[in-house]
């Protein structure tokens, strides 16, 4: 499987120690499985068939078994859920496709920011706030059109959104207990 030609790879860490490794193969619509916890001693686990509409590249882990595709041909995201390692799962949804950029917002949530203007046009993009805590139905929770400017607060895990309808704020209460925690605490 791994002599094949393959178009992009992931590296996942399943909650029992192993590591695998992923090889998209076949514009897509494959994925080779491959246990590569001993790099001495590599083994073939699985060749999985998923619904890919085209080829893809890995852009980001969502959590500790979602990985967030883009398709190359620029018609959306997806994401892949690794629980089942052998046996990964594809997830469309209408929200991820056309989107231009994607980042998450912590293990459960996924920030897309889209154009649905003319290029010439100076409107900001159209961002949605997605929740991935449930792969196989993730749900938007926010859009917000017009964005002008986006800032983060890395501490707290805190977005805001400036656009021409006001403020936006994207909050992590588990991210904003931590920080306080820490700065109670330990500082």
């Amino acid at each position: 499987m791994a002599q094949r030609s393959s178009e992009a790879m992931y590296l996942h860490y399943t909650e029992d120690g192993r590591t695998i490794l992923y090889l998209e193969q076949d514009q897509g619509r494959t994925l080779a499985v491959l246990d590569v916890s001993d790099p001495g001693a590599i083994r073939a686990v699985a060749q999985v068939s998923i619904a890919a509409r085209s080829p893809y590249d890995f852009v980001e882990t969502l959590s500790d078994s979602l990985a967030l595709i883009h398709y190359r041909d620029n018609s959306g995201f997806a994401v892949i859920n690794f629980k089942k390692f052998k046996k990964p799962a594809l997830t469309e949804a209408p929200q991820f496709q056309h989107p231009a950029y994607a980042e998450p917002i912590g293990h459960d949530g996924v920030l897309l920011a889209s154009t649905t203007h003319p290029a010439g046009q100076a409107e900001g993009p159209k961002y949605q706030v997605l929740d991935v805590s449930n792969p196989s139905n993730p749900t938007a929770l926010a859009t917000v059109e017009g964005v002008q400017q986006r800032l983060e607060r890395t501490e707290t895990g805190t977005h805001f959104l400036l656009s021409n309808k006001g403020l936006t704020v994207i909050r992590r209460p588990n991210k904003e207990e931590e920080y306080e925690f820490q700065s109670t605490y330990i500082n």
